[in-house]
């Protein structure tokens, strides 16, 4: 796809000479089968594309019963970022399963999911997150660099909320803690966790974390922490704390993958072979602490980049056969205490929210809707590293109200400008809009071919890959698992 900035035309091409550049019929080339030259067949990264929260887990859950179909399996599924922070929704039969640390495609009867190396973990959370799917065990690997995300970290940031606002935003999981450590270097692995000195080593760590918070006038033990199914608990004493973490040490020894040990999975070994390899990563390139809406961003590497730093180079972003990048194909979500220009009303942000039950899986906290934002969208895409488009809710639309995009930005003195990922910048910024017609979302709600969409959608999708100069790989037309549709 190519990129035109001159967005006057592209309309005018798309709206007024109905020329939608091919996309109104399935991709000439399977990408995962014939990706471009130097990239691995059967390999896929999917990323959120703006603010998180997109709808990734599905995607990857469609993704490994397409491999499935094909015979294709065991198919890996590495989880690149994040931690206890992210929520992904999937659905197992009729039931409906919100996961954070686990990656999504792990549900998979044919997949195994590794927790990746930049990753940091919580393990009480992720025991918790184990025992809740009883019914459905995944078959999983830890990989053992993985950072262990603690009660420490919690507290930690408990206490930095309370003396500073740079952490309004954050979580309460202790993520930022978490990664600082790998800063500071003094960060516990999950093989400081399996090794057997592991109670001098995670005793060392509490010491620590008790003076940081005594110089802010905390006393650790005492500070209360949230955690997964349990309401929030204070931290203990260091005996107490080493107590409650032995339990969740010996549940998750298992699942540890050592390198060079009997049971390892070597992620170099997969990636020579032709098996299928899923990338998922959590939070979005909108939260990344270079890119995003600088202060309120995560601690974790979400762009395809992310990959090559948790398999320690193995995987290279172009080697991937496609880095798909997911977005809300009309509108644009975010939770935080970011402010983004195109912010939408009341009104028609209440109705969005209701009618796409925007509100976080794993905080539950009410999202923010903004209008979409092609400048920032575009700045995303490139820095993400994306090649293709996969578009969330394109059933999300109203005949009766166009669709509002920002094409560009005007400064205080009337200038053009562009994205920067500052909150103080974006604060002075104007957005300028183009209205596009649309349809309604009764008409494309469970649709699952491209000749069966609405005229003004399909125009609406080859503006906007037009626009983000990508590809687009699939779309959503309703929350049901198989009402999608896919150009390969």
């Amino acid at each position: 796809m190519t990129f035109h900035p001159d967005l006057d035309a592209l309309f005018s091409r798309i709206y007024e000479q109905n020329d939608l550049d091919g996309l109104d019929r399935p991709l000439a080339v399977d990408p995962l089968r014939q990706p471009a030259r130097g990239a691995r067949p059967n390999s896929v990264a999917i990323g959120g594309g703006a603010f998180g929260d997109e709808g990734k887990g599905r995607i990857v859950d469609v993704l490994c019963s397409r491999f499935a179909a094909a015979g294709q399996t065991p198919i890996l599924v590495y989880r690149w970022n994040g931690g206890a922070n992210a929520g992904h929704t999937v659905v197992v039969g009729r039931q409906k399963i919100a996961l954070h640390q686990l990656p999504s495609g792990a549900l998979h009867p044919g997949a195994v999911g590794l927790l990746g190396k930049g990753m940091v973990i919580h393990p009480a959370d992720l025991v918790a997150e184990l025992e809740s799917l009883r019914d459905h065990p995944p078959q999983i690997k830890i990989d053992e660099m993985a950072v262990l995300a603690l009660d420490t970290h919690r507290a930690y940031e408990v206490a930095l909320k309370t003396t500073e606002q740079g952490g309004q935003g954050a979580t309460g999981r202790g993520i930022s803690p978490a990664y600082a450590d790998v800063l500071y270097r003094h960060a516990m692995r999950m093989r400081d966790l399996a090794s057997e000195d592991w109670e001098v080593r995670l005793g060392h760590h509490y010491d620590l974390y008790a003076a940081l918070l005594g110089g802010l006038d905390h006393e650790l033990a005492t500070v209360n922490v949230p955690a997964l199914h349990r309401a929030p608990l204070p931290v203990g004493a260091r005996a107490e704390f080493l107590a409650r973490l032995a339990p969740y040490r010996a549940q998750l020894l298992p699942y540890i993958d050592a390198y060079g040990g009997d049971d390892a999975l070597d992620v170099a070994a997969w990636w020579r072979g032709d098996a299928p390899v899923i990338f998922e990563g959590a939070q979005a390139v909108g939260l990344d602490s270079r890119f995003g809406v600088y202060p309120d961003i995560t601690a974790s590497d979400p762009t395809f980049g992310g990959i090559t730093g948790s398999t320690e180079g193995i995987v290279l972003p172009h080697e991937i056969a496609v880095r798909a990048a997911v977005i809300k194909a009309t509108y644009t979500s975010s939770v935080g205490t970011r402010r983004l220009p195109t912010m939408m009303e009341a009104g028609l942000a209440g109705r969005i929210r209701d009618d796409a039950h925007e509100y976080g899986a794993t905080t539950r906290r009410p999202r923010d809707i903004a209008h979409i934002d092609l400048p920032c969208l575009r700045f995303f895409m490139r820095v993400g590293g994306a090649s293709h488009l996969i578009l969330t809710h394109l059933d999300i639309a109203y005949p009766e109200l166009p669709i509002k995009v920002c094409t560009h930005y005007l400064d205080k003195q009337g200038r053009r400008v562009g994205y920067r990922p500052d909150q103080s910048y974006l604060d002075g910024v104007t957005p300028i809009y183009r209205e596009l017609p649309s349809w309604a979302g009764s008409a494309v709600a469970g649709v699952k071919r491209l000749d069966g969409l609405p005229k003004a959608a399909m125009q609406y999708i080859a503006f906007l890959c037009g626009a983000l100069a990508v590809q687009p790989l699939m779309v959503t037309t309703g929350a049901e698992r198989d009402a999608l549709i896919t150009w390969f």
